[in-house]
């Protein structure tokens, strides 16, 4: 079995490396173009990333994490959303046993929504209330005292990532380039047939395979070929289309490298702050009706400021959102953003990447069908597309035209109508969530402020548990803990 992936970046050398690591049975040939740019944005991650480096032998970050400019992620600041000032937090340390009290004593007490956070997480301590703090003490002991529920979707490390995804790339390519064929040339014309693609017309010469796997990004330049159907639009669930990118020097590593990612709304979308170990990472998701590119980068610019981004490039990006209700159609696989793509936030395209690359190889070795592949692939995506789409809808904003826009026209599915409903009553994840776990929907839904009605009755022994365990949460010292900046110059880039 000979497959044929074209494409670098990202999704073709994170799908070179699992398959050519966990797959001695098949050939594998990447080819990619040197004058074809990846989009880079991708620069937050979930936990499921050090499983990939599992997948492909490497247990220690410092194998890779100082290859990379990497930081640590311990979930996402969602601020100004509901709100301008509003402050959610999206964690991966994961408790899905203590809402159901905390919401019993909001009703009782008129506790803030933000309580929860505070009251439920340790590391809401350390990354939301703006701390650069990371959960290890001066010996690099990570002895924080989590009390999960569950595993974060049966996986157990409750942080993930910041990486500079180009660096990203090169380092998976360094590392197994010489167990598949590379070649670097361009594809000049895709000749197809009844089966899908018969072979690839490149500067030095033909290329034959048996699977094809679309990494080319944007351009999908081989499931378009053999797709009979157009992308199909996210309209009207979500309408950015552009993003402007800055990165720029830290002012001060110790106070400013705090271990979260942030997405903040502005006029007419939200931006990202993410940092990197050598720079911090800007970017401004925009939908372009409502502002122009030389207008999303003033603003931009003005919110991180204009003294910190004088020297600093802005780059633009369009961003092609849609997807394709058939990511493996005919012998052609589309991975990462040729498959399709909604928008950055909650960071989980090297996830999805991540997932086609083992079902991919689930396939060749007859574990799954093509059609099971694309059933997973559609209900991720509309499990992806409810988490996104329903955040705008909860919005309150109005401020702007953009967020007046939304107040009118925002859509969710009727899976969303009926989650909303019952979270009124009683707050609760809704049925049959895929991608993201109980506790992401409840924070959601605390931090766009739905409010159980339904009081929900505990055993006793069981709510003096949790009440000792969040009080252990409030009490929380993390003076001691290091700056993250500290730990990774003492203990990972060393």
């Amino acid at each position: 079995m000979k497959v044929v992936i074209v494409g670098g970046g990202s999704a073709g050398w994170m799908t070179a490396s699992y398959l050519s690591h966990v797959n001695k049975d098949i050939e594998i040939v990447l080819v990619e173009s040197n004058e074809i740019d990846t989009v880079g944005v991708g620069e937050a991650t979930t936990p499921y990333l050090m499983r990939f480096f599992e997948s492909i032998g490497i247990k220690d970050e410092k194998e890779w994490m100082p290859h990379c400019n990497a930081t640590y992620k311990n979930g996402v600041l969602y601020d100004s959303w509901d709100f301008v000032n509003s402050r959610w937090w999206h964690s991966f340390e994961v408790d899905e046993h203590k809402y159901p009290y905390w919401d019993k004593l909001r009703q009782e007490q008129g506790l803030d929504r933000q309580d929860y956070y505070l009251s439920t997480m340790y590391n809401s301590h350390i990354a939301m209330r703006d701390s650069a703090k990371w959960m290890a003490d001066k010996d690099g002991k990570v002895n924080v005292p989590y009390y999960h529920s569950r595993a974060f979707n049966g996986w157990g490390q409750h942080w993930a990532y910041h990486l500079d995804s180009g660096l990203f790339g090169k380092f998976l390519k360094n590392r197994c380039k010489d167990n598949i064929t590379h070649i670097v040339t361009n594809v000049n014309n895709v000749s197809i047939n009844d089966d899908g693609i018969e072979k690839l017309e490149t500067d030095t010469g033909d290329i034959v395979g048996d699977i094809y796997v679309d990494c080319t990004g944007f351009s999908r330049l081989l499931i378009s070929e053999v797709s009979d159907k157009p992308l199909t639009s996210l309209s009207p669930y979500l309408t950015h289309d552009k993003a402007v990118v800055i990165r720029h020097d830290y002012l001060d590593k110790d106070t400013e490298m705090r271990p979260r990612t942030r997405a903040k709304c502005l006029s007419s979308g939200w931006y990202w702050d993410i940092p990197l170990y050598d720079k911090l990472s800007n970017g401004y998701v925009y939908t372009s009706s409502f502002i122009s590119d030389e207008d999303a980068e003033e603003e931009l610019r003005q919110e991180i400021g204009y003294e910190r981004t004088k020297n600093c490039e802005a780059r633009v990006i369009d961003i092609k959102t849609g997807y394709y209700d058939e990511t493996f159609k005919k012998n052609v696989l589309a991975v990462g953003l040729s498959a399709g793509f909604i928008e950055p936030l909650e960071s989980t395209l090297l996830f999805v990447i991540q997932l086609a690359g083992i079902r991919l190889n689930n396939y060749l070795n007859g574990e799954l069908s093509k059609e099971e592949i694309n059933e997973e692939y559609n209900s991720n995506l509309q499990d992806y597309l409810d988490y996104i789409s329903v955040g705008y809808y909860l919005s309150h904003r109005n401020d702007t035209p953009f967020w007046r826009y939304i107040q009118e026209n925002a859509k969710i599915s009727d899976k969303m109508r009926e989650w909303i409903d019952d979270c009124k009553e009683e707050l609760q994840p809704p049925e049959q969530g895929v991608l993201f776990v109980d506790s992401s929907w409840i924070s959601k839904a605390i931090g766009f402020n739905l409010q159980g009605s339904k009081d929900k009755k505990f055993r006793t022994a069981d709510m003096e548990l949790i009440k000792s365990q969040m009080q252990h949460v409030k009490d929380f010292d993390y003076s001691s803990l290091l700056s993250q900046n500290e730990y990774l110059k003492r203990f990972i880039y060393e």
